[in-house]
Order: structure tokens, then C-alpha cells, then sequence
């Protein structure tokens, strides 16, 4: 069954809500995930508090962009 994130989905069906995710992150610490929509990977807080996803590129490798929280 393909699961998707708040990203690329309605609230109301969505499997990985980032925003819930990024607000129980720890510093330092990532949550992975495979969203099948939007090819999305994983959530990672750093040190300093800011958040970063990950994103599948097409060639195997991620691609990391910060991102607010907004922005989840």
C-alpha cells in the first residue's frame, strides 16, 4: 500500500505528517520515511534547531534542503 507525507497529501489521508514529526525531533536526531508522492525520504533537526528534508534525486542519492516549519 503507498504511503504518503503532509507535504504532497491532504491532512486528512496523509501517512507521515511532517510537521507532527519535526516538532518531536530531538537536536541532532532524523526520522526516516519513504513517501511514495512526492519522493520525499526523511526529517532531520540539527544541532542549532533548524530542519532539514530529504529528498530523493532520481540516481539513488538525496538531496538535503532546509526547510521551516511552515514549509512541512
Amino acid at each position: 500500500m503507498a504511503e504518503f507525507c503532509s507535504q504532497c497529501t491532504p491532512l486528512d489521508t496523509v501517512d507521515y505528517n511532517l510537521f507532527n514529526i519535526a516538532l518531536n525531533l530531538d537536536r541532532g536526531h532524523s526520522r526516516s520515511f519513504v513517501c511514495e508522492g512526492c519522493d520525499n525520504r526523511a526529517v532531520y533537526k540539527d544541532e542549532e534547531g533548524r530542519l532539514w528534508i530529504a529528498h530523493e534525486n532520481g540516481k539513488g542519492d538525496l538531496d538535503w534542503k532546509p526547510v521551516t516549519i511552515d514549509e512541512l
